[in-house]
């Protein structure tokens, strides 16, 4: 897999790729606006954890951190940790998040992503949204994983056909 460091590097340079325009102003999309000022914790393979602070612009009318952003957290920080594991990014298929409480303005954010399972076709990954340590938000996920050599892929071979 590589050596801690090597993980650590890719983890960096795939999240640094999805938040390059962060520091732009005004922010030129919601994924940057979202995940400005996150940092990475802690990397390792089939996890990442990412922390920032709930900052105004990214709270809803309440003063909690929106879920929309909560959702986009979940997105971004999962593709991060399967990127550690298997150097790939994925396509989304499913993303579910359950909202436990509240995530207070301006508290401190940690959103810890963890691999659940990676087979030949999909890829699981956890996300808990925490808040000195008590869970706020968890997220499930699954993303399709193109690049595992599948018939069809390679624009030469055929899926198999329905016998319907």
């Amino acid at each position: 897999m590589g050596s801690s460091s090597d993980v650590q590097a890719r983890a960096q340079t795939f999240l640094s790729a999805i938040v390059s325009e962060a520091e732009a102003q005004p922010a030129k999309s919601f994924d940057s606006l979202a995940l400005r000022g996150i940092k990475i914790v802690e990397a390792t393979p089939g996890r990442c954890i990412c922390s920032f602070k709930a900052e105004p612009e990214r709270l809803n009318r309440y003063g909690t951190l929106h879920g929309g952003c909560i959702a986009t957290l979940v997105d971004s920080v999962s593709t991060v940790a399967l990127v550690t594991e298997i150097n790939e990014s994925g396509v989304s298929v499913n993303l579910a998040v359950t909202y436990m409480k509240p995530v207070p303005g301006g508290a401190d954010v940690t959103v810890d992503a963890q691999v659940v399972r990676t087979g030949r076709q999909l890829a699981t990954i956890q996300v808990d949204i925490l808040v000195q340590g008590s869970l706020c938000a968890r997220g499930v996920h699954t993303k399709f994983l193109p690049g595992t050599g599948l018939p069809g892929l390679d624009g030469k071979s055929q899926l198999p056909r329905s016998k319907l």
